[in-house]
């Protein structure tokens, strides 16, 4: 596919819009990953307790479920 043209100054304008959006892309990706990796490691700690009783599983349920949002 051949890339039309529409001057040298809107060639140049639409490629550091590009190049912007690219950039802008990863850092929202790099923001998204640390977050997700915080609550998956939250997440491994509350499924490794065990709960003794009633209150104490519904208490842990409670936080995993506040944890996954």
């Amino acid at each position: 596919m051949t890339k039309r043209s529409f001057g040298k100054y809107f060639d140049d304008q639409r490629d550091r819009i590009v190049k912007d959006m690219q950039n802008k892309n990863t850092e929202l990706y790099v923001a998204w990953r640390e977050d997700f990796d915080k609550r998956q490691a939250a997440l491994s700690v509350l499924r490794k307790l065990t709960p003794v009783g009633p209150k104490e599983k519904k208490l842990l349920k409670e936080m995993i479920l506040k944890e996954m949002k």
